[in-house]
């Protein structure tokens, strides 16, 4: 969220994964995460209760750009993994109960991390019998991929900006001893933070960031906007335009 000209957190997939008509994934991961400032529109009363700040000062002192353009609510558990990601807002995120762990890589390694161009889908249940006759209000426990749709006259299908490589998985866990099918990820620089309850992370905008649980977690974030005339915003722009020589 945060990046409408990237739309990089719409659920892009492989082109051969969307083809695919059914996915068998058993019980969904369930997670709450509406990214649409919903303590302050969805939950006001919740709100009401002064339980979260209205803002922190001193953020606004040094970010510049006023109060928090979002707050929103984020519950999951481990099953829950975002993929590498970046935002267009500073992000401070607190951790209410339970722990988050961020994969963090800052925004000079958009040169490594084999961003590309992908088909954007939505996991949607299937309507139709399942063999088993298990339905719920029509619905069958499989799932599938649904291309995104284009508004766009000609376009076949919806693209976006997405990460393929797990870094997490690569760089941290296996420590690069396979990576023959992206090679650049050996010059990037992941650092892994966990979070716990009472403890608040900051993300600078356009930082990459992957993110799961260790267990079922309640955060709150607050999203406030970044500079677009700032220094680091013209030298990703430069960066992410070194890729195409």
């Amino acid at each position: 969220k945060g990046d409408n000209e990237d739309d990089e957190c719409n659920g892009a997939k492989h082109q051969d994964s969307i083809q695919d008509e059914k996915l068998d994934l058993g019980d969904p991961v369930v997670y709450y995460s509406r990214q649409n400032d919903c303590l302050r529109t969805e939950m006001k009363k919740l709100f009401s209760h002064h339980l979260f700040p209205n803002t922190f000062q001193f953020a606004e002192d040094a970010f510049g750009t006023g109060p928090p353009d979002a707050i929103n609510l984020w519950i999951g558990n481990e099953k829950s993994v975002s993929s590498m990601h970046k935002d267009h807002y500073e992000n401070l995120f607190y951790v209410c109960s339970g722990q988050k762990e961020f994969v963090l890589c800052p925004p000079s390694d958009v040169l490594f991390l084999h961003e590309g161009m992908f088909s954007s889908g939505t996991f949607r249940r299937m309507k139709e019998v399942a063999e088993d006759g298990e339905t719920e209000n029509g619905l069958t426990s499989r799932w599938g991929v649904v291309p995104d749709e284009s508004d766009c006259e000609g376009a076949s299908d919806v693209r976006t900006k997405w990460i393929e490589p797990d870094i997490k998985k690569i760089c941290l866990e296996e420590r690069h001893q396979n990576t023959s099918e992206f090679p650049l990820l050996s010059k990037a620089h992941p650092v892994k933070v966990l979070v716990s309850e009472g403890e608040m992370i900051y993300i600078p905008s356009l930082w990459y960031h992957r993110v799961t649980q260790t267990c079922e977690t309640v955060g709150v974030n607050y999203w406030f906007d970044m500079k677009f005339d700032s220094p680091h915003w013209c030298y990703f722009n430069f960066l992410q335009n070194l890729k195409k020589i």
